[in-house]
């Protein structure tokens, strides 16, 4: 292995470390609201929630036992809850290609794509967030990883792609688009395998039909979440129009506020990255190209790309905007993914005579998102202490006796996220602010007293909390 490709190993590995470090940091929103009538009403909730607002089998159920351990411990358990689907991600793109004895740069560039160039916040740092999405994004990249491991026609690669589509089809309706896309082409492409085995294939396909129905009669029907444009909103040709308008943008940008300058980063970020793992696959090549792994590769590239469209048209039409930053963070994962196979597609097809240039070129695709995502990791690793020590002393006020609780105020978290309350006091039903109003209810208090960001900044150096 050359030294570029080791050292992109290195950055890669490090930028991965980077923000793994910050899961402590993790914030919770609606956990406030949803977790707090868990524990009122228990399995009702969940069925509600099931067929009304939330059809994702597999996320739900993990949101109720995770209630269930945080009334148990009185404890908010964000590192412990977020932690394991970070090593089930690891695990999903890692496992093949350590297992199949190839393919490692790739992988490694990979889980660092996943991370860099877009909000990350609500699908790596949120619990609600992380339940239903990571898997979601695990189970695409398990399948590119899969191929670069070398596992895609062999029975237990069959097995590893069967078990990673259910994960995705029972986690969320991201999920399930990508699903009933993917299967959908690999039948229509006559890709799947000879033999009984590939109607195991029909359960996350019916998993997932099912959920986007039950989706679409439960919160899309209703149109009761129109918060962006009326005009855009449950009006199919006028999403259909601004969706042609932007996709080119919102898909090959950069997480830039600069609209020319995000642009000309992400297409220049992209493009490394395809040129890179096209390198780095040409030295994988076999001597046998099969017929049904290209196909199979090109359906996972339309797939992919048709989920990331589909996702922005279906924000568009339930809500008249671009919400939110989980859906950004997904269909900027599914554009990695797709271009990761694309890339491999063209090397099985036409190999590149000169693969050594792998490790240079996806370095580059690494340090040009780099170079805006480093200061953010300065500043929260900077504030990691004040962070952490704002959310237990919250958490804290609000599990002692009396009707008053205090919140302190995160200093700043441009990677982690976190709610931003206005400093003043609220009291219960009084404010329409969300965010506050369920964490009164979830603590049981009558009012609340947010304090500035410099009062939070003096507590803790005065030792309070």
């Amino acid at each position: 292995m050359k030294i570029s490709a080791k050292l992109t190993i290195v950055v890669s590995t490090a930028t991965l470390l980077a923000f793994a470090g910050l899961i402590p940091l993790g914030q919770w929103h609606d956990e406030y609201q949803a977790l707090h009538a868990y524990h009122q009403a228990g399995i009702t909730f969940l069925w509600e929630r099931l067929l009304h607002w939330s059809p994702r089998p597999l996320s739900e159920l993990l949101v109720y036992f995770y209630g269930l351990a945080v009334y148990h411990t009185g404890l908010p358990l964000i590192g412990a809850f977020i932690a394991p689907f970070w090593i089930a991600l690891v695990a999903a793109v890692l496992w093949p290609v350590l297992r199949g004895g190839q393919g490692l740069l790739p992988a490694c560039v990979l889980l660092a794509m996943l991370l860099l160039g877009h909000p990350v916040a609500e699908v790596f740092y949120w619990p609600f967030g992380v339940v239903a999405y990571l898997p979601t994004l695990a189970a695409a990249a398990m399948l590119l990883a899969l191929d670069w491991g070398g596992w895609m026609e062999r029975p237990a690669g069959e097995t590893w792609r069967f078990l990673a589509l259910t994960v995705a089809a029972a986690s969320s309706e991201v999920g399930a688009l990508f699903v009933a896309v993917y299967i959908g082409l690999l039948v229509a492409s006559g890709s799947l395998e000879k033999g009984r085995r590939h109607l195991f294939l029909a359960i996350p396909l019916l998993l997932s039909l099912t959920l986007l129905y039950l989706q679409f009669i439960g919160r899309v029907s209703k149109g009761n979440e129109v918060f962006g444009n009326p005009a855009v909103a449950h009006h199919p040709w006028n999403t259909l129009r601004y969706v042609g308008k932007h996709v080119f943008f919102d898909l090959l940008r950069n997480d830039n506020r600069q609209h020319a300058t995000a642009l000309l980063t992400g297409l220049a970020t992209k493009l490394l990255f395809l040129a890179g793992i096209y390198q780095a696959m040409s030295a994988h090549r076999p001597d046998k190209i099969s017929a049904r792994a290209q196909r199979m590769r090109l359906a996972l590239v339309a797939a992919a790309l048709a989920t990331a469209i589909l996702v922005m048209a279906a924000s568009l039409y339930n809500f008249g905007s671009l919400c939110c930053e989980r859906h950004d963070t997904m269909r900027q994962g599914y554009v990695v993914i797709a271009l990761g196979s694309l890339a491999t597609y063209l090397a099985m097809r036409s190999p590149s005579h000169r693969p050594e240039r792998a490790g240079r070129l996806l370095l580059l695709a690494l340090l040009i998102p780099l170079a805006t995502t480093v200061p953010k990791l300065v500043t929260e690793y900077r504030d990691y202490a004040s962070v952490r020590h704002a959310g237990s002393a919250t958490w804290q006020s609000g599990r002692a006796a009396g009707p008053v609780m205090r919140v302190t105020p995160a200093t700043s978290e441009p990677v982690t996220g976190g709610p931003r309350i206005e400093p003043g006091t609220y009291h219960r039903g009084s404010q329409p602010n969300g965010d506050l109003q369920w964490m009164l209810t979830f603590f049981g208090k009558q009012t609340a007293i947010v304090a500035a960001p410099e009062e939070s900044r003096k507590s803790q150096r005065d030792g309070h909390p």
